[in-house]
């Protein structure tokens, strides 16, 4: 009986280790990365603590790069992070594009949101929600009660002036789903909020 248990925990094992390979190499998945094709990047992963400098080493060693294609995108573990990365992209005068295959969601839509020129596909889909946090007791939600909660909505939507974004959007944002929600934007919403630069998704 023993050794039958432990053949049941070795393969549990086995197939936990297959999921987490599974995971780390599907696309969209950890750290951000890009490809190159001549002045084009494509863009795939999350943003965390780290991300920044790893953003700006691929920048500086790609200066042709002036057109951003983001394509599978999960989000950010570091919302202030997430927001130098923005800036810097805007600094850099780059262009974002959402194909009809993308899927960017989260903190990762402010990086779409940097882009001089915004532009997308149809069928290309930008998912908001709430915003949350990670504390002493876990994952809690952002709301009027929280410390910090005006301090997060007073960055957020000075980093949407700077972008040419209406403001109004961090609420939206915050309203439009829970935080283990997800809201995918739809075309009166990005003409609302003036998502794009050149007026709705192109087919």
């Amino acid at each position: 009986m023993f050794r039958k248990q432990q053949i049941i925990v070795l393969i549990l094992l086995l197939i936990g280790a297959a999921v987490a390979v599974y995971q780390v190499t599907r696309p969209g998945y950890g750290q951000i990365r890009f490809e190159v094709q001549g002045q084009t990047a494509y863009v795939n992963g999350g943003t965390n603590s780290k991300s920044y400098g790893v953003v700006k080493a691929f920048l500086d060693d790609n200066p042709q790069v002036n057109h951003l294609v983001l394509e599978r995108m999960p989000g950010t573990k570091d919302a202030d992070t997430n927001l130098h990365i923005a800036r810097l992209l805007r600094k850099r005068g780059l262009s974002t594009h959402v194909t009809k295959d993308s899927y960017i969601v989260s903190g990762t839509v402010d990086l779409f949101l940097a882009g001089v020129e915004r532009t997308m596909d149809c069928g290309g889909l930008i998912g908001v929600h709430s915003w949350s946090y990670t504390g002493r007791n876990g994952i809690g939600v952002f709301s009027p009660k929280n410390i910090g909660y005006d301090q997060r909505r007073k960055l957020q939507e000075h980093f949407l002036k700077e972008m040419g974004i209406d403001p109004a959007f961090y609420e939206f944002t915050r309203d439009a789903a829970d935080a283990d929600e997800i809201y995918i934007l739809e075309e009166d919403d990005l003409r609302q909020y003036d998502i794009l630069t050149h007026g709705t998704c192109a087919q």
